[in-house]
């Protein structure tokens, strides 16, 4: 009994665990011509169990490294978000693999992949080179994700697999791509090199391990050659992925990479879709929706081509729930953080720190500013008010002759 009894426990923590997997964040990008200003838009929520701590730092640009924003979860491997000086910005989603062998080389890598993006990426082209050559090099050490990738000119999604595997496809300039937790890419073709990249053996491989079949099976899919069935047919990823579509496009497509909204995208429009959620359920939380109750952190990247990088690229943040959050710009020229709002004072230290110094966080640093928003997290607030605010705010901002984005952070914090 005993026995019957642990394995009982193990299955109901495997489940339990699955089904944390599948609300681990969402994704979209909107092409420039898909949007209303012409500029590309990327939306990212990060969604994460446990306790949470957001820190925010702006890396200096040295010799060797671009200057950068760090939205920072003290611990985490594939949390953490960024927008460099060029406006090369990158978040990620977890997608599981069915791949249960994987080569690697001096340990593999996985923190590695976004921080490199952000200290060296002048384009979001550069960066899929970048990431592709990071895995196909060291391997990747995780089951599988998709690295969301965007500059002021286009957006990329790059999807990894356990090991040495990869595969990057360009997200058309007049459509929209959503993605929750499993892969989205479809076909591919690799001879198309404007809009697809990824490994010479994508296809073989999957061939070799039995994932495909050219006679049974049809075109080749990355996603259902590659991608772990459960995610596939998670009813969490399937609904939160209708979620989306439904609100872009008006109808229940999940299956497509990316399809022509029904109208411009905004960038508000962006925001509601991050704050999409069902009804609070019995016991006041929030389930099966992009906005959840594992959402940390959700941001907007804005990034206008007809700007100078400075002021072109913004990163709107809200910390924690985007339904009762109001999201705050950060200017790519920016040069310094607001204090208070990171644990140390130099992101060096922050740098050293970010995997030794993770546990009881809440405890050894019960003053940070992300606690205030933890505590006021209510899914029945309005933030609309507070964002039209800001929203006027930023209008002024960029209209003076001499702008000062450090003073225009701290203004909202």
């Amino acid at each position: 009994m005993k026995k019957i009894s642990f394995l009982l426990v193990l299955l109901f923590c495997a489940v339990q665990f699955a089904a944390a997997q599948d609300d681990n964040c969402f994704s979209i990008i909107a092409g420039r011509a898909a949007t209303v200003d012409g500029s590309v838009l990327m939306a990212h929520n990060e969604d994460d169990g446990g306790e949470q701590m957001l820190n925010i730092y702006v890396a200096p640009a040295t010799g060797k490294t671009l200057r950068y924003i760090w939205c920072e979860f003290p611990g985490m491997d594939v949390a953490d978000v960024f927008m460099n000086q060029y406006g090369v910005s990158i978040a990620s989603n977890g997608c599981p693999s069915r791949e249960d062998k994987g080569e690697f080389t001096g340990g593999g890598i996985l923190y590695e992949i976004r921080t490199s993006v952000a200290k060296y990426a002048r384009t979001a082209r550069e960066a899929v080179s970048l990431i592709g050559s990071m895995v196909e090099t060291f391997g990747y050490k995780g089951s599988g994700r998709s690295y969301i990738v965007a500059d002021p000119t286009e957006g990329w999604v790059v999807s990894v697999v356990k090991g040495k595997h990869w595969v990057a496809q360009r997200v058309p300039d007049d459509q929209v791509m959503t993605i929750p937790n499993y892969y989205v890419i479809g076909e591919i073709d690799l001879d198309d090199e404007a809009n697809f990249v990824g490994s010479e053996d994508i296809v073989d491989y999957a061939i070799a391990r039995g994932w495909y079949d050219p006679e049974k099976d049809g075109a080749f899919s990355f996603a259902k050659a590659y991608a772990s069935e459960n995610s596939l047919s998670s009813p969490n990823n399937q609904f939160r992925h209708r979620q989306a579509w439904n609100f872009f496009f008006g109808m229940e497509r999940p299956n497509e990479f990316a399809a022509i909204p029904r109208k411009k995208v905004s960038i508000r429009d962006m925001m509601d879709a991050l704050s999409l959620h069902e009804p609070i359920n019995a016991e006041g939380h929030l389930v099966n929706s992009i906005c959840n109750d594992n959402t940390i952190l959700s941001t907007v990247f804005q990034l206008r081509p007809w700007m100078d990088f400075d002021m072109g690229c913004v990163m709107w943040n809200a910390p924690g729930h985007p339904c009762c959050q109001t999201f705050v710009p950060w200017y790519a020229g920016i040069t310094q953080a607001p204090a208070g709002l990171g644990r140390f004072k130099t992101v060096q230290e922050a740098e050293q720190k970010h995997f030794s110094d993770a546990k009881d966080k809440r405890k050894n640093y019960p003053d940070h500013f992300y606690w205030k928003f933890v505590d006021g997290w209510d899914v029945t607030a309005d933030p609309s008010a507070g964002q039209r605010e800001i929203f006027k705010e930023r209008k002024k901002f960029e209209k003076e002759p001499v702008r000062d984005y450090n003073a225009f952070i701290r203004k909202f914090y």
